[in-house]
């Protein structure tokens, strides 16, 4: 029971994260200002999938897996749409298709279970696994959550997909509740493993935090809601920066 009500009390917090962003205008921060340090955010991958489904002029389809609870309304302004019009924005006349599957709750083990059905059904070529929230919450054994995140990879390579993993998001409230780190470290460990790009998500956002440039513990609605428009159109846009570097030549793509 005490077990029980600590779950509910972490997801209380992490709501009141996301709820924010529904009353934010999604206004396009000036490029520079998404930037970050290479020790922060390095490419170090390929996406042979999407490069060929691009060089043989097809679509561009990527599906988001995430622990997010769906909130349709808030729905245009979170990275996963931003990440849409980015790629757009930077690619005119190539369609390009950001779909998006919410599990809730959900650890990596018991994701894994759904992703067959996803990737059947959208067949994309690139998945963005958003993990190790629910895992780090539930303080769930690491090494059974890296066998997991091993699986889920693998069988999203056995369906003819690409992956980028993305751990979880990052603020000084939260960081005092639950202990992220080792799941991040993880991640890493894993996907360096499989040669697959980690984006870290935990380490950009540590990052904005201690810059000043967000802050979320803020009593003031208005400021939550720039910092949470920030947060999510820079990550589209550092999402859509990353895939672009892995998969086209960059003298091919708009600045």
């Amino acid at each position: 029971m005490i077990l029980h009500m600590r779950l509910h009390r972490l997801l209380a917090v992490l709501c009141v994260l996301a709820s924010t962003v529904t009353a934010a205008v999604a206004q396009e921060p000036a490029p520079e200002s998404c930037a970050i340090p290479d020790t922060v955010l390095t490419v170090d991958a390929v996406l042979p999938n999407a490069r060929a489904a691009l060089q043989e002029g097809g679509a561009l389809t990527v599906l988001v897996v995430r622990t997010a609870n769906p909130q349709p309304s808030r729905a245009p302004l979170t990275y996963p749409a931003r990440l849409e019009a980015e790629l757009k924005r930077r690619m005119p006349g190539r369609e390009v298709r950001v779909a998006v599957r919410n599990l809730p709750d959900e650890s990596a083990a018991e994701m894994v279970l759904e992703l067959k059905s996803s990737l059947a059904r959208e067949r994309p070529a690139l998945v963005i696994w958003q993990v190790g929230t629910v895992d780090a919450m539930r303080n769930l054994n690491v090494e059974s959550f890296g066998e997991a995140l091993s699986e889920g990879i693998g069988l999203v390579h056995d369906m003819g997909s690409d992956i980028i993993v993305m751990d979880m998001q990052y603020s000084l409230q939260t960081t005092q509740l639950i202990n992220f780190q080792p799941y991040v470290d993880y991640i890493d460990w894993v996907t360096q493993n499989h040669d697959v790009f980690h984006f870290p998500r935990y380490d950009i956002m540590r990052h904005w935090v201690e810059d000043g440039q967000v802050d979320f513990n803020t009593e003031t609605p208005e400021a939550k809601q720039r910092s949470f428009t920030f947060v999510h159109n820079c990550l589209g846009r550092l999402l859509a920066d990353s895939i672009l570097t892995m998969t086209l030549d960059p003298d091919l793509v708009k600045p």
